[in-house]
Formats: structure tokens, sequence, C-alpha cells
């Protein structure tokens, strides 16, 4: 970086400067950079471009040397113009001599009436934390009046990725999170806690395709900063993070194409509800008028959330499902479109809306201790993908995998559930559909959740069993099936627990059983009442 030897002298004050400039007008904002990679490495990478005056030749001395300073500051990360930066511009002779302006909304800043002289210059941003930067700082020679523009730029994607995961992160296409994690309470950090990313991967090989599910698994850092490389980009990565007994829901990010995604997470409290609704009365053929009524376990906390839901075209949609992921809690849009949800449990979580002939829409979303969030969702029609869609109807178990399960429990070898045994077990995670099931046992896992194991060929040991979800085997390292699906998304269960009981397609050669999930609309069977 040119004129770079020589400014580390002042770092430390404009710095304190820049920083007091900032959070005199944010004071939430202050954030500790946690990361153990050398500032110099990112700060060589800065972009300062100066334009020498127009006026090259120097006045005679008994004329004040004044110019003029004009510049930008662009945030190479997000491809756009820094607004809202805190420009500094400091004497090296006198550090108390500082002079401080921000960035319009162009990035664009201004210093008039500068005097002749050494100087420092350097901004300061939120963002130059989040990714583990100190203020970038250049030096500035005033020998001539005029004017002076100078670019300064943040860190691009790829030079941040390639800084923490290694040139090869640039080659094999992966991506990475940047982030913290934070209380939902008051947005400190949380020191060593821990973060695990899933995603789900179709291999093509000779034996046919098969789903998998990657995971990473990491610790944040004594400051609570996260560093997770990996990850794949363009594709949706559901992640979640655990501190003590606070935790966050299963929160989906696509990692952008530039393979660096900046995103802080909150963890928080939660507690279970049982909550008993009654449904209109059933009036069948067969039904004898009764009203009905049904109780389900829900998680709830001290947050809420409210938001609308908005067709292409920007006007409301009324009746768009919106669903709160793993706390049973949901809501529909009125005719304005918009939603109210309570009590919700803190943290991050997903928000996922969906409308017949529109494209399901999720939204990460924090919910904080005692505020209320705010959240806008626009749905994409089906039709830019589909010239016409046929809507056909079915009763309850009857497509073909299920018609097939109810001839495997008719058969008798196994161990089985329906959507009517699921729904009286009211589970908040799978592995409580798993406690009073015959040869399984459920225990903590080395992690945040439970394992759900079967018995192995030891006397006292323990093996994970092949898991099948939708007739798909997935890969099940960490016994956690919680990562895989939501509990409420179940609809169907079978346990085997004996290879000599297993169906052929669900067979395996690891000698540890198999359980087969289906997962669907379910609808909680409810109880009569005389």
């Amino acid at each position: 970086m040119a004129g770079q030897t020589g400014t580390y002298g002042a770092a430390e004050g404009i710095a304190s400067v820049a920083r007091h400039a900032w959070t005199s007008k944010h004071p939430t904002m202050l954030r500790i950079a946690p990361y153990l990679l050398p500032t110099t490495a990112l700060m060589a990478a800065m972009l300062i471009i100066r334009q020498p005056s127009p006026l090259g030749a120097q006045l005679p001395s008994a004329t004040p040397i004044v110019a003029r300073l004009t510049g930008v500051v662009f945030d190479s990360v997000a491809l756009r113009p820094l607004a809202g930066a805190v420009v500094q511009l400091v004497s090296r002779r006198d550090l108390a001599r500082a002079r401080s302006t921000e960035t319009s909304a162009s990035g664009a800043f201004v210093f008039d009436s500068v005097a002749a002289g050494s100087y420092v210059l350097g901004f300061y941003h939120p963002i130059l934390d989040s990714l583990g930067i100190e203020t970038p700082l250049d030096a500035l020679e005033v020998r001539s009046s005029g004017e002076l523009r100078v670019v300064m730029a943040v860190p691009s994607s790829r030079t941040v990725l390639a800084a923490f995961c290694g040139a090869g992160a640039l080659k094999d296409s992966t991506g990475m999170l940047l982030g913290y994690v934070r209380s939902a309470i008051d947005g400190s950090t949380r020191p060593r806690a821990q973060i695990r990313a899933t995603w789900s991967e179709l291999t093509v090989s000779a034996s046919g395709i098969q789903r998998t599910a990657p995971s990473v698994l990491g610790d944040a850092n004594e400051q609570g900063g996260v560093i997770m490389c990996g990850l794949p980009r363009d594709a949706p990565v559901l992640v979640r993070a655990w501190s003590g007994r606070d935790s966050s829901g299963f929160a989906e990010f696509d990692v952008p194409a530039s393979g660096l995604l900046l995103r802080d997470l909150y963890v928080g409290s939660s507690h279970t509800e049982l909550v008993r609704s009654v449904a209109l009365p059933d009036t069948g053929a067969d039904s004898t008028g009764a009203i009905a009524a049904a109780t389900t376990t829900v998680l709830r906390g001290t947050g809420a959330l409210r938001g609308e839901v908005r067709r292409p075209d920007g006007t409301p949609l009324a009746g768009a499902r919106v669903v709160f992921w793993g706390a049973g809690t949901e809501a529909t849009t009125g005719a304005s479109g918009s939603f109210h949800l309570r009590a919700l449990p803190t943290g991050t979580y997903t928000l996922e809306a969906r409308a017949l002939g529109f494209l399901p829409q999720r939204r990460a979303v924090d919910i904080l201790d005692g505020r209320e969030g705010v959240v806008s969702l626009s749905m994409e029609s089906f039709g830019t993908y589909l010239d016409t869609v046929k809507v056909t109807t079915q009763r309850v178990f009857v497509s073909r995998q299920l018609q097939e399960f109810e001839q495997r429990r008719r058969r008798g070898f196994g161990f089985f559930m329906d959507e009517e045994s699921i729904g009286q077990r009211n589970p908040m995670y799978v592995s409580d559909l798993f406690r009073l099931t015959p040869g399984v046992t459920v225990a903590p896992g080395g992690n945040f959740g439970n394992q759900v194991l079967m018995r192995g060929s030891g006397f006292n040991s323990f093996c994970l069993p092949a898991v099948f979800i939708d007739g798909m085997r997935i890969i099940n390292t960490q016994g956690d099936l919680d990562a895989f699906v939501n509990a409420q998304d179940i609809r169907a269960l079978e346990v085997y627990t004996r290879a000599s009981n297993v169906p052929p397609q669900f067979l395996t050669m690891e000698g540890c059983g198999s359980l087969v999930i289906w997962t669907g609309g379910r609808r909680a069977r409810p109880e009569r009442k005389d």
C-alpha cells in the first residue's frame, strides 16, 4: 500500500477518534474484532488511490497552502459504496488535531481547507469489525493547493475468504460464515459457543443417487467470533448455535456466490407449553357433531414478531400461512397481508411463508428478548417457472409410499407410528418420538441435542441406525435427527431394530437396524368431547 511506512504510530489515535465519533452516534454498534488473523494481511488489500493535484507547481511561500480533499469509500464485499462510514483525517504532528466526517449514501466525503502538512487518513465502519479488520490507515502529504482525490475500499470477498480459509477455498468454490454468537438479551458476545452448519448434497454413483447431509461443527473464540469454512455456495445451509442452556433455532442461510456470508447468530432461552386448541365440529356422514380439541406442545419465550406478506407486484397477500420453524407457532395473514406472532422463543430462527400458487419464502429472523421484530416477505409466483399447474387432492395416507407403509405395518415386523400416534406424543424434538420405542435408546449427544441409538452387537454397546427420510438414505454421523427433519413435519415412522426384519429397500450392511421417516402435511387427530 502506497505511503504505508510510518503510519502505524498514529493507528491507536485515529482508531480511538474514529470509534468515538461513530459510537457517539451509534452506541450499540461498537464491536471488538475477534479474529486471530494479523491485521496487516488484510490492510495490505486496502485500495488507496490518490490523484496528484492539478496544480502541481509549488506556490510561493507567502501564499498559504490550502487543499481540498475529496474521496469515496467502497464496500468490496457488498459491491456498493459504503455509506455512513466515519472518515478521519489526523495530523501526524499533533494527534489532537483530528477532523472527521461521515460518508454520504454514495460513499463520498469531503475535507475542505486542509493545510500543508503530514496526515494519517482512515475510516471506520462496523463492517470492519465484522471482518476482523482494524481501521485502515494511509499516510498523506499535502504540499500544494488544489484538489486531492482519494479512494478507499474494504477488501473484497475473495481477499477475506483466502485470508481466513486459504487459497484452496477459491479453487474448490466453497464459502465461509463470518460473524459473532450473541445473546438475545443484550447483544453481548458468547465466548466458546458452539455452531453447526448442515446442508444437503446429492451424490450420483454407480449404485444410484444418494442424498447426504454433510456438516461442519465449530466453536466461537474467546470473543464470540465465528469462522466456518467449507460451506457450499449458492445453496441453503441450516445453522444452529448454542451456548450453555441457550440456543438458536435452525436458521436457513444462502451462502452468496461471492463465498462470504456475514451473519451474527443470536442464542436465547425458551420453555415448553401445552396449548389446547378447539376445532370446528366434524359434520361428516359418520360424525356425531361433537366439538373437537387437540393438545400441542409449543416453544414459548419473550420475543415477538410482526410483518407482512406481499405478492410480486407489492399488493398484500391474504391467507398466507406463516410458520415459525421449530416452535410450533404459526399464523395466517389477514386482508392487509399482515401477521403477528407473540411469546416466541428468543434467538435466530427461520420464518417460512406459504400460499397456494406461490413459491415458499424463508427468512432468518432474530428474535430478541422483550422486543418486537419486523419483517416483510415478498412471494414469487409459480407462474415464473411453470406454464400450467394441475392440482389434484388425495385422502390422507393414499399416496403410494404410505400405502406401502400400511402394508408393512400389517405384516407386523417392526414398530410403526402413524399420524394419530405421533400426534398423541406431541413431540417437540424428533428424539421425543423414540423415548418409549422398544429397542431404541435416546441419549445426550456429544454436542447440542440428543442421539437416537439402537443396541449393537456387544452386551453394552450402542450404534447409530441407518436413517431414511421419504425413502432416501441420509448420512447420520452425529445421531441428532433434528438436524435433518422437523418433528412437526413427520407424518409416519417405521423402526426396525433387527436386520432380519428390515425390508430390502431399507436394509444396509451396517447391522444396526433402520429408521424410516415419512414427512408431509401432518394434521393432529383431535380428541373428541362428548
